[in-house]
Formats: structure tokens, C-alpha cells, sequence
């Protein structure tokens, strides 16, 4: 197995086609298909599925084209951090994290790496944790935030900030204020909640922590949408479970609900910074790392 053969299986696998990716490629399509063959072969998979359609991966090819994907993000990297060492350029730097989060941290985020790092190139990647975490290890990216990473050998986890999770309800008429009495998780088991779908982090919490005091969560409704959420809760059609940022978040939606701590026990959501532990040392990513990390501290902890 070699580069040019994993270059080649990516882009039939991205174009669905032998002919547009030879066109792309610029060589022949049987010289095209002989290196795919070839990686087969090798393998003693089969990795496409040809149809009328054109062609698509079987699940060996999925698993291969995402190794692939990896290898050459990372060839790509390496090129780019010798050529800008060369010509002393800075180079660029790819940061994952989720939706909410990116919420609060992109935009001062990018002003910070702009204003201290103006020759990078900045890429932000917006998903959900198990993508991102799936972006980090193939290396797609050179860092990501993440909420609750899991322990790796393959990951560099650096622990920013913990935030209690909080029942979201309507606010009780002729009350004002929008932090209520804590709230105990038993109480919690015959709520009926609106909450967002798996995979989440939160709800992988609080399920847990359910499941540990002998409960299962009462699901009402499953949203993705925070904002869409806390407009059902304004018209008293269930309640939530988030943390106290998303109030900061969708400021707006929140406006006429109260949060409640939840306790016995309280739940806690880890925000962490995560870095493969395989990946290139640049002055560019160091000083990348120092900013997320003093951005996240100031912008998360309360």
C-alpha cells in the first residue's frame, strides 16, 4: 500500500465514479482500476461496490477511506508545516467543537488569532463530540474542545472548566428570580423533559446518573435545537436540562424561564481542550493552544 493508491481509492470514493476521478487525476481508468484492484488484493477485502450509478464503499472501503482521509490530511500537514518552516511562514491551525460552544467562542476566537497570529490561516470544524473526537484522532484537526473527552492513550486531555447542570422551567408567575431552589435528581425521574437527541453529552450524564439512582429520564421530546427548546419551555410544554451558559447562549429564548441546580447528586459537565498525542510541535499550534485555553477560561468560568 502506498500514497498514490490511497489518493486514488479517496477520490473514486468522494466522486462515486472511476471515470470522473480518472478525469480528475489526470490517468487513465485502467491504470485506475489496477491500483484499486491492487489495494483489494492486498487487503483481501473488497472495498467498492460498482452499479450502474457509478460506485460506492462497501463497509471495508468506509473503514479504509476514513484511515485514508487521516493519512493524507496529515502528508498534506507536513508538507505545509516544512514549506511555511522554510519561507518562515506561519502556517495554519484547525480547531473542532461543538455547536454550543462555538457559539460562545469562535468569533473572539478568531479576533484573538488574527490580532496575535495574523499570517495563520484559521479553520473551525463545528460538530457533535464523537465526530469531533473522530476529527482529532484521524488528524483532521490539531485541537478541539470537547465536553467529557474519554480517556485515551491516542489524546492529550486538558481539563478547562466543570459546569453544574440546571433544570430550565417556566418562571412561576409573581416570581423574578431566574435562579430557583436546587432541584433533586429523584424529583427529576418523573419530570417528562425535552432534550436533545443521542449521541449528547448531556444526556449521556444525566441518563447515567438516572440509572445509578435506579430511574430512567422521561423523555417528552427529542430537540436539537437549544433555542426551539426553550421556546416550548416559555409555552409550558415540558422542561430541560442544560448548563448555565446556554441561558448566555440563547439569551433571548430564555427570557421568562428559571434555572435550578440539580443536586443529590450534582452533575457535572467537564469542558476540556483535547490534542492528539501524535502530532507535529510548531510554535503556531503552541501559541494556538495558549489562546483557546485562556479563551475558554475566561469566557466558560462564571
Amino acid at each position: 500500500m502506498d500514497i498514490r493508491q490511497l489518493q486514488y481509492f479517496s477520490r473514486v470514493v468522494e466522486m462515486g465514479s472511476f471515470s470522473r476521478a480518472a478525469a480528475y487525476l489526470h490517468v487513465a481508468q485502467p491504470a485506475l482500476s489496477r491500483q484499486i484492484r491492487a489495494l483489494e488484493i492486498e487487503l483481501k477485502e473488497s472495498l467498492l461496490i460498482r452499479n450502474g450509478r457509478g460506485v460506492t464503499p462497501t463497509e471495508a472501503g468506509e473503514r479504509l477511506h476514513g484511515h485514508a482521509r487521516g493519512i493524507l490530511k496529515m502528508l498534506a500537514r507536513t508538507y505545509e508545516d516544512m514549506e511555511n518552516a522554510r519561507q518562515g511562514r506561519a502556517g495554519s491551525v484547525s480547531l473542532g467543537m461543538p455547536t454550543s460552544l462555538s457559539n460562545s467562542i469562535s468569533l473572539p476566537l478568531i479576533g484573538k488569532l488574527k490580532n496575535e497570529l495574523p499570517d495563520a490561516k484559521v479553520h473551525i470544524l463545528n460538530g457533535r463530540s464523537n465526530q469531533i473526537q473522530e476529527w482529532i484522532l484521524s488528524g483532521q484537526l490539531d485541537m478541539a474542545v470537547l465536553f467529557d473527552a474519554p480517556a485515551s492513550p491516542m489524546l492529550e486531555i486538558h481539563e478547562v472548566h466543570a459546569e453544574s447542570l440546571h433544570l430550565y422551567e417556566v418562571l412561576p408567575e409573581e416570581e423574578h428570580d431566574v435562579i430557583g431552589p436546587d432541584f433533586s435528581l429523584n424529583e427529576l425521574a418523573e419530570l417528562p423533559i425535552i432534550i436533545t437527541s443521542r449521541p449528547n453529552r448531556v444526556r449521556e450524564l444525566l441518563e447515567n446518573a438516572l440509572a445509578r439512582e435506579g430511574h430512567k429520564l422521561l423523555v417528552e421530546c427529542e430537540l436539537d435545537s437549544l433555542e426551539t427548546t426553550f421556546q416550548m419551555i416559555q409555552k409550558g410544554m415540558g422542561v430541560t436540562v442544560a448548563t448555565p451558559r446556554s441561558r448566555r447562549t440563547v439569551n433571548s429564548a430564555a427570557k421568562g424561564l428559571r434555572m435550578r441546580k440539580i443536586v443529590k447528586p450534582e452533575i457535572l459537565l467537564k469542558v476540556q481542550i483535547v490534542l492528539p498525542v501524535r502530532r507535529l510541535n510548531n510554535r503556531l499550534h503552541e501559541a494556538a493552544f495558549e489562546l483557546l485555553y485562556g479563551l475558554c477560561s475566561d469566557l466558560l468560568r462564571p
